[in-house]
């Protein structure tokens, strides 16, 4: 226990860290379960269009956020100092540990029904096969590697002497993995104007 003078890593709040004195931010509930009640709401009303919108919000989210993190934000973390990138981190992976696992989910799932509903799933389809492929390849990444690493990274960042090398390391890999998604993620859109011509 230190003094109530002491200078110490843990006589204050963390920058980045959550200041309810929780495992999770407050917001982190919030940004998760958004997406899946708006897609839950979107069933229940039978609209179309309804479906459509939350199909394409969350798609958009999905790729618009990968660019921006695998384009300009590894940009920025390899210009600036080893603590500042600490510090985005510790900002950053919250949020992104419940937002993206969401929105991925949800912009997948509204796809597939709505294109049930709309008659465009068709399994025999190279579309829809090529379809599959890329979603798969980005599933894996999201769940195997990015998920998995943004545990780790706030794990790290929640401990009172954190790693900061691991955390700029694992923050990096994400940011890599960012950007290939991007990729395939274009190429799904690309794949999807296809399928409505």
């Amino acid at each position: 226990m230190t003094s109530p003078g002491s200078a110490s890593t843990g006589s204050g709040p963390r920058p980045g860290a959550p200041q309810n004195g929780g495992l999770f931010p407050k917001s982190g509930p919030i940004l998760f379960s958004v997406p899946i009640i708006a897609f839950v709401a979107a069933i229940i009303s039978g609209s179309l269009t309804i479906l459509d919108y939350v199909h394409v919000i969350t798609g958009g989210m999905w790729t618009g956020i990968d660019l921006f993190m695998g384009i300009f934000g590894r940009t920025v973390m390899m210009k600036i100092s080893p603590l500042s990138r600490v510090e985005v981190a510790k900002r950053l992976t919250p949020t992104m540990l419940f937002l993206m696992p969401s929105i991925a989910a949800v912009a997948t799932t509204a796809g597939y029904v709505l294109a049930n509903k709309i008659g465009l799933w068709n399994p025999s389809s190279p579309y829809i096969t090529a379809t599959i492929v890329v979603v798969l390849i980005l599933l894996a990444q999201g769940f195997g590697i990015l998920l998995p690493n943004e545990l780790r990274v706030f794990r790290e960042i929640r401990k009172e002497r954190p790693d900061t090398d691991k955390i700029v390391k694992l923050s990096l890999r994400n940011l890599n993995v960012s950007g290939s998604q991007a990729i395939f993620q274009i190429i799904i859109i690309y794949i999807m104007a296809n399928l409505t011509i």
